[in-house]
């Protein structure tokens, strides 16, 4: 073993202080790497165990800091392990890149609880978790296995974890932890110690043995990940160091090569129109002022910090420089014209295998991002979901899961968008490469595939969606439909316009004078016409009662319009246009999951109510059966007024006493009749306030007027 150094530190924690020992490796000078370890319940920074592993690793060339920490709180020891993290943080004299967190028992449950914390301010916090004998549940009590597990299952997929257990563990069930394992982000691997107990201890097997290899498995491990953390910081960096070497090369082209040029262009003018896209901009924008309007009233709030950690990536995607880098090939790469002419010559300048292969770093890295991004924009969307339960800022949380939604779908898009144009860089890279080999890379291999970069839970992402490409297939029938509805009235237009040269119509008013003949033959063209358009309309009808979805209600209207400007129909078109805008918003709606059925029957109504004769009428606060009543009460009463008027002709108007004395003798039985017949309406009607609902109509016939 190599030596090393202990120093006893105390480490500030409130008012009081940790006890601690810090081993420093003697032979480096240059330490990258700290291992923070910390002990069970029972037990302190001087449990074997705990000792055994950091010699090892200090031997090794790693830098480790153990500490005492007697609380048997899990928050108060969450508290002590942030405290001995700050103070490892503020050493100058190392110069730590990763940092790995710690534990034995508790202390691995505190551990994994501060990665979490620590993960959710900053992703490159924390690189990895150490956990010995995890304790997952208490003895015998495996319901209990939901709380103790909560702060695994909450990790992001940037810490890697490793769990050492024994299989005969009494507080670490082996069928119910691979159960548990199953709902981790993160990338987590498990070393069973066979007939290894909760203390990692084995009949017949000596204890330094055990922790050999425990010791062997821990550093193995933390080998390997700083490996491939360094292969990965070269994408993961924002700014990616330039290659120095020849932009362009002059090689052979053919016309596989040159269609390989117009498809790379392609998609990186897809990924160039997304990433300068005035939408994008304006959610951006609304992003900033959201965080700036909610900094200091809401900065406590758990959805304002997932949206400061969706501003991070949005941040870290702008200082990335993508869209400077696909410009820069998209003027290495020749233009059409150049490759029209080096088609003819053969030969032509293409972008360098340095230039390829810096280009495919820059995709990849902004893929990972992205992937980041979509994770942190649906935890902020489920945290702002949640606080809409509370009925407390609703309009605000409306406001973030829609903002955060539009993010999501469009960073989807710009993901796919990235994976395609990989793609095609990976072709033209191997084709530049077998042509002028000039290696970039030396320590790093491309990955073959933007899903396999990404990994299994990121890869679901970039999987079709059955609801996008059905809706692509909506859209090109829709297309189909349109251009067989332009086309049947264009044959129609030229039909007509024919008949209006040749027909009869045009010939008889040549003449000098109609004749009795020629009525007959207008009047009959005119009913020929109606019914005609009766029956399109009918048609038409039809196919809007049968519209399933707005897709198709779409493709029906737009043959509605085209059919109604050929006719003629100005304000059917009119009205018409304005449904059919209507109706690709609510697509857009239905596109993206929600349900519109009750919608669709309404639009439904408006449409055939637009293909009515007086096509859509004005809305009222009258309902229909009041409508229906009025009508009838004011036919009655005028029935009765004429009645009446008659009645009064038939006696004369001589004011005679006898007269006077039969009139107000009718009048009271006519009184009497006209109160008789109303109260028979209104028990017809139904009407609760008979007084308050009369006609003016009403009053006037009972006056006599």
């Amino acid at each position: 073993m190599d030596k090393f150094n202990e120093e006893l530190v105390k480490v500030p924690f409130g008012t009081k202080s940790l006890d601690a020992v810090l081993c420093v490796p003697a032979s480096v000078n240059d330490v990258r790497t700290a291992v923070l370890l910390t002990h069970g319940t029972g037990g302190d920074m001087n449990f074997k165990h705990l000792v055994s592993l950091a010699h090892a690793l200090t031997s090794d060339g790693f830098l480790c800091l153990r500490f005492t920490c007697k609380g048997l709180n899990l928050g108060y020891r969450v508290k002590a392990y942030n405290a001995v993290w700050d103070y490892l943080k503020t050493l100058k004299r190392f110069t730590l890149k990763n940092i790995f967190l710690g534990g034995r028992s508790m202390g691995s449950r505190a551990a994994a609880a501060l990665a979490r914390q620590l993960s959710n301010e900053s992703e490159d916090a924390v690189q990895g978790v150490i956990c010995l004998s995890f304790p997952l549940h208490p003895p015998g009590n495996t319901h209990i296995h939901h709380q103790r597990s909560e702060d695994l299952k909450m990790l992001p997929e940037s810490v890697r974890v490793l769990f050492v257990s024994g299989t005969e563990d009494n507080m670490c069930n082996r069928d119910l932890f691979n159960e548990v394992l199953k709902d981790v982000k993160a990338e987590a691997e498990v070393f069973w110690l066979q007939g290894g107990s909760h203390g990692l201890t084995v009949k017949g097997r000596s204890e330094d043995s055990i922790m050999d290899e425990v010791n062997l498995k821990v550093l193995v491990w933390i080998k390997e990940k700083q490996r491939s953390m360094a292969v990965g910081e070269l994408w993961n960096r924002v700014n990616i160091s330039y290659p120095c070497a020849t932009s362009t090369v002059h090689t052979d082209v053919t016309s596989a090569t040159v269609r390989l040029f117009k498809a790379l262009l392609a998609e990186n003018d897809e990924v160039l129109k997304l990433l300068r896209s005035k939408i994008l901009q304006t959610e951006i924008r609304l992003l900033y002022e959201l965080m700036y309007v909610l900094n200091n009233s809401y900065r406590g709030n758990k959805t304002f910090k997932g949206l400061q950690q969706v501003e991070q990536c949005v941040n870290r995607l702008k200082n990335m420089k993508l869209d400077a880098a696909l410009q820069e090939l998209v003027e290495l790469c020749p233009s059409q014209i150049q490759m029209a002419f080096c088609k003819k010559t053969g030969d032509c300048d293409v972008p360098s295998q340095p230039m390829l292969e810096w280009t495919c770093l820059k995709v990849l890295g902004a893929g990972k991002l992205l992937s980041c991004t979509l994770s942190r924009c649906s935890r902020a969307f489920i945290l702002a979901k949640q606080q809409m339960k509370w009925e407390e800022f609703l309009v605000l949380n409306v406001v973030i899961t829609s903002m955060l939604s539009r993010l999501w779908v469009f960073f989807r898009g710009l993901l796919v968008s990235l994976s395609n144009l990989y793609q095609w860089l990976l072709k033209l890279l191997e084709a530049v490469a077998q042509a002028k080999p000039m290696p970039f890379l030396t320590d790093m291999v491309l990955p073959a595939d933007m899903m396999e970069f990404l990994g299994p839970s990121d890869a679901l992402v970039l999987k079709k969606h059955p609801a996008f490409h059905a809706h692509l297939k909506d859209h090109k029938a829709e297309l189909q439909t349109r251009k067989k509805a332009s086309a049947k009235v264009t044959n129609k237009k030229r039909m007509r316009n024919f008949q209006e040269d040749l027909g009869v119509a045009v010939e008889r008013e040549r003449a000098v004078r109609f004749d009795g003949h020629v009525k007959p033959f207008f009047t009959k063209s005119k009913s020929v016409s109606t019914l005609s358009n009766k029956s399109k309309k009918q048609e038409f009808r039809k196919q809007v009662g049968e519209a399933t979805t707005f897709t198709l209600m779409s493709a029906s209207l737009e043959e509605m319009i085209q059919w109604c400007r050929s006719e003629g129909k100005k304000k059917t078109q009119c009205l018409l246009t304005f449904l059919r805008l209507k109706c690709q918003k609510m697509k857009c709606l239905e596109a993206a999951g929600y349900n519109v059925q009750r919608k669709l029957q309404v639009f439904r109504q408006e449409v055939c109510q637009a293909l009515s004769p007086q096509g859509l009428t004005v809305r009222t606060f009258r309902f229909p059966a009041a409508t229906k009543s009025t009508t009838g009460r004011r036919s009655h009463s005028e029935s009765l007024r004429k009645r009446f008027m008659l009645s009064r002709a038939r006696t004369g108007v001589k004011r005679t006493g006898l007269l006077g004395r039969q009139k107000d003798s009718e009048l009271v039985v006519y009184f009497k009749d006209v109160q008789k017949s109303k109260a028979a309406s209104r028990r017809a009607l139904q009407i609760d306030n008979p007084d308050s609902n009369d006609d003016i109509d009403d009053i006037f016939a009972i006056a006599g007027l």
